[in-house]
């Protein structure tokens, strides 16, 4: 508000009038009492404005100086998302979790890992920009298809990557098995176009990704210190998923039976025995998705492109590729036939 816009404020002209009405109240005897209170009036009215503007002029400055503070604690807060899961953060501003060291809870889950088979054998052989370009690269891809599907990035840790499905109140066990199936899948299938690129940059590695999933209970909370704390799940449950990322076959996707149970209805699959895991006292029945039964036709290395279509890069290993490649392989050619035929 300015001081225009206060009863108070006085205009040149109610001045010349006010100083007008003064010296006619001097004259009289009888107005000389009024004309002192009017002179009184005047005075605190002047000090009243200078009060006034001296109060606008502080309030901007406060004004400014909290504009400032909320661009720190906006840029704070950007900075602060990068380095937690999107569930996590949400949890955290909306006071869901407790932020006391020991605070746990038990909850179904889906539990995911995956690395880069061979990556640790390369970081000597490659110039230092290029393995950061290479894992930097993978490492987004791999958060943007986690966000996609709703995932939780639990960590990462080098080229290795741990995530969660089922840490809230909106999907039920099996819809987060479903989509952890569906996002591994994905990622799977963004590998060869990260191939192509990275062989750009200089790496000519035919580097393949292998993944390890599975389901069941956790204990999810706050473990460490209470100076320094990670949000993050402990169990038998994690230590399964962990242990099949490490017995997969290199570029295929491994599932616990209590997993494959929940998704067995959109995926295939083909069995892939009961495995004896580390750590493990029980053998684990396991199977390697292949793919799924409702998946975009145009999801794979087909491409429509106006009235022809466009193949992406093939690359095939008889020895080293893995059966979702084969088959991603199989079904794009398979399409590009058809068309060549019609």
């Amino acid at each position: 508000m300015s001081g225009d816009d206060l009863p108070i404020s006085l205009t040149s002209a109610d001045i010349d009038r006010i100083g007008a009405l003064q010296g006619s109240l001097s004259e009289h005897p009888a107005g000389r009492e009024a004309h002192e209170l009017l002179v009184r009036l005047v005075d605190d009215l002047d000090t009243a404005q200078m009060i006034h503007r001296a109060v606008l002029d502080h309030a901007t400055e406060l004004e400014n100086d909290l504009s400032d503070k909320n661009s720190q604690i906006n840029s704070l807060i950007d900075k602060m998302k990068r380095y937690l899961s999107e569930q996590l953060y949400q949890q955290i501003v909306g006071g869901q979790v407790d932020t006391t060291a020991g605070s746990h809870k038990r909850v179904h889950l889906t539990v995911f890992f995956s690395d880069i088979v061979g990556f640790t054998d390369i970081t000597d052989t490659l110039e230092p920009e290029t393995l950061s370009f290479v894992l930097n690269s993978y490492l987004n891809e791999m958060a943007r298809i986690c966000s996609k599907f709703g995932g939780a990035i639990d960590k990462f840790i080098g080229d290795a990557v741990m995530i969660y499905f089922g840490d809230d109140d909106e999907r039920t066990p099996q819809d987060a098995a479903r989509d952890c199936v569906n996002m591994a899948l994905q990622m799977q299938q963004s590998m060869e176009p990260l191939r192509v690129k990275w062989a750009e940059e200089g790496c000519r590695h035919p580097l393949k990704m292998r993944i390890g999933i599975n389901s069941g209970y956790c204990t999810v909370g706050n473990f460490g210190s209470d100076e320094r704390m990670d949000y993050t799940l402990i169990g038998g449950n994690v230590n399964v998923a962990a242990r099949l990322e490490g017995q997969c076959p290199h570029g295929g996707i491994l599932v616990s039976e209590t997993t494959h149970q929940m998704v067995e209805e959109v995926i295939e699959s083909e069995p892939f025995g009961t495995l004896e895991l580390k750590g493990v006292s029980r053998p684990v029945i396991t199977h390697q998705v292949l793919g799924n039964r409702d998946a975009d036709p145009q999801s794979g290395l087909f491409r429509d492109e106006g009235d022809g279509f466009k193949l992406d890069a093939i690359h095939y290993d008889p020895d080293h590729s893995s059966s979702i490649e084969l088959r991603q392989i199989r079904e794009s050619l398979e399409q590009a036939l058809k068309r060549l035929s019609d």
